[in-house]
């Protein structure tokens, strides 16, 4: 029995061990290689025989001094695999996904999360921290990471436990909702955070009668459910309501400018009645965000400078191009708005042959400046436009949008364009790349 004992004690330490790769470092895995189609230079910042993938395009990517690239991975650790027996006694195995950042001066690649009850991270926007959630055990917790202390140490070689960098913040209460995504307010104090509640019968009838019901040949991907926002204050814990939905609420995400505004949607996995939504932080303005007609298929809003979130209208159904079909962006201070630009839809008719063809634009970013916005197309094309004069670049060709899209975003100084692509694996797996757009500031 006692041999039995050790034996169970060994083989737990062993699977921990595992998992605890905290802090690991790896050689850069930069290479350029030149796009056949544009003549442009790709940097490939991840090794293509990885799965690698960026946060959403919403969310902050760069640390607040511009040395870190964070990304996720769940095929970076040695492939061990948790599983679990849910409350309906069905089993589940999974390869957890961890946090990395590449040192963009060299090209290091460290990991700075382990164990498999990661939820979700954040960076901070005027530190170098992390906010961390986790589900542990019934809770859902909130914490925050000492970026500076913990890359210091990693130069060092001492890095010790990921307790010794993470402060806990606070417990989301079980009255306030099921706790789902969440953004960071611009001044790091708050964080806003989505739930789905119970709520009432009349609430229930309401949001059956107002449902979206799409076209005949489109499925219901996402049903609606009631829910909301609530905010959580990380000096103190405390949780309060900032308002409820009655549909299901989505990519939620917070100014990085301005203090207490937040940008959400009606997530229907397709088209909705109202997709774009905005509120304040103390739940006194509420209201649609552009206004929708009948034919406006908006999709992926992008809370990109101070005064503008731009989004696409999309336009790859031919009743979808009866109108104006694009990147556009509307001004949360004055409701105007502008279309930015669409593409050739034949160059994508191309791109995709055999499959549905002229469907432009499909996610969109702006850098913070107001000057660029770039998209990624159904056909796997990234293209730049330059917001002032229309102009339209050709970055990258053949990212595939598969396993998933291309989801460009700006680097902080503007200066770059990051976006993931399966061009090397053929779609069965992501690299993390990035272009220069430095040159056509000339």
């Amino acid at each position: 029995m006692r041999k039995l004992c050790l034996t169970i004690i060994l083989l737990i330490g062993f699977s921990k061990a595992l998992l605890a790769q905290f802090g690991n470092c790896t050689a850069s895995e930069m290479q350029t290689y030149t796009d056949h189609e544009t003549g442009n230079t790709i940097t490939i910042l991840t090794d293509t025989l990885k799965n690698d993938r960026f946060l959403y395009q919403t969310d902050p990517m760069w640390t607040s001094d511009g040395k870190y690239l964070l990304f996720r991975s769940s095929s970076r650790g040695n492939g061990e695999k948790i599983e679990r027996t849910l409350p309906n006694g069905e089993k589940r195995s999974w390869t957890p996904t961890q946090i990395y950042f590449i040192e963009m001066a060299t090209g290091q690649i460290i990991q700075a999360t382990e164990g498999p009850d990661l939820g979700s991270a954040f960076l901070a926007n005027k530190s170098n921290r992390m906010f961390i959630s986790r589900k542990e055990k019934e809770d859902w917790n909130l914490y925050v990471m000492n970026l500076d202390k913990f890359f210091a140490d990693v130069k060092k070689g001492k890095v010790g436990k990921p307790a010794a960098y993470e402060t806990l913040l606070g417990t989301f209460p079980t009255n306030m909702g099921r706790p789902g995504g969440y953004a960071i307010d611009c001044n790091d104090d708050y964080a806003y955070i989505t739930v789905e509640r119970e709520g009432t019968e009349e609430e229930k009838e309401r949001m059956a009668k107002n449902a979206f019901l799409p076209e005949s040949n489109q499925p219901v991907k996402i049903k609606p459910s009631l829910c909301g926002i609530r905010k959580m204050n990380l000096a103190t814990g405390e949780v309060t309501k900032v308002i409820d939905t009655e549909f299901k609420t989505g990519h939620i995400q917070a100014s990085r400018f301005t203090p207490g505004e937040i940008v959400f949607c009606n997530e229907t996995g397709g088209d909705a009645h109202q997709r774009m939504w905005f509120c304040t932080a103390d739940g006194s303005v509420f209201k649609p965000l552009y206004k929708e007609t009948p034919l406006d298929w908006v999709t992926h809003e992008t809370f990109a400078t101070k005064d503008y979130v731009y989004f696409n209208i999309l336009g790859f159904q031919p009743r979808l191009r009866k109108q104006v079909s694009g990147i556009a962006r509307i001004n949360l201070r004055t409701d105007d708005v502008e279309l930015v630009g669409q593409v050739e839809l034949d160059k994508d008719r191309k791109a995709i042959e055999g499959q549905l063809t002229g469907r432009g634009f499909w996610h969109c970013n702006a850098s913070r400046d107001n000057r660029w916005a770039a998209g990624d197309t159904f056909g796997g094309n990234v293209w730049l436009i330059n917001v002032q004069t229309g102009q339209r670049h050709w970055l990258v060709s053949d990212t595939k949008m598969k396993p998933d899209h291309a989801h460009p975003s700006f680097s902080p100084d503007g200066t770059k364009v990051l976006f993931q692509s399966g061009h090397f694996t053929n779609g069965t797996r992501l690299n993390l790349m990035m272009v220069d757009i430095t040159s056509f500031n000339n």
